[in-house]
């Protein structure tokens, strides 16, 4: 197995690979409209890219939402390949460091109900009803997030 690296998405090519990352999994592999999954909030959100010696293989993207307190991850996607590797956690610890370092209160998500336990044991609980999204069924989480001590994360 070879090194994982976790980077913020700084560059154009970085974000092409990541929705080309985005593309391959929701689009092709899973049957989501491309109009539903690049929806204009790009922009607005931050992003992490996921290497595996070099080559991009995972993503997720975070927005600031309810004045700031609550961050939003969202479009987590890890290529089939690279799949079992730790990859999706490792971005998603990621992203919780940033969004604690930035002083946000929570996390949420939207999970696809058969990755539900993945974040189950990242420690986010689910509230409310199922819902479905693109005919794909979700369930809301949440996290309450600790102050973060240090500010490092990416």
């Amino acid at each position: 197995m070879s090194a994982v690296q976790i980077i913020p998405v700084v560059t154009q090519a970085q974000r092409a690979a990541a929705y080309d990352i985005r593309r391959a999994v929701f689009v092709a592999e899973q049957g989501v409209s491309e109009a539903l999954e690049l929806d204009g909030r790009d922009d607005e959100a931050w992003h992490l890219l996921a290497l595996q010696a070099g080559r991009p293989v995972g993503t997720l993207r975070m927005r600031v939402l309810e004045a700031g307190a609550l961050a939003k991850i969202e479009r987590v996607a890890v290529l089939p390949e690279a799949r079992g590797l730790a990859i999706g956690r490792r971005l998603m610890a990621a992203a919780l460091a940033k969004a604690a370092a930035d002083g946000r209160s929570w996390a949420k998500l939207h999970a696809q109900l058969q990755v539900q336990e993945f974040y189950a044991k990242l420690g986010f609980i689910a509230e409310g009803a199922r819902f479905e999204e693109d005919g794909i069924m979700h369930v809301a989480m949440r996290l309450a997030l600790q102050p973060a001590r240090t500010a490092s994360a990416c």
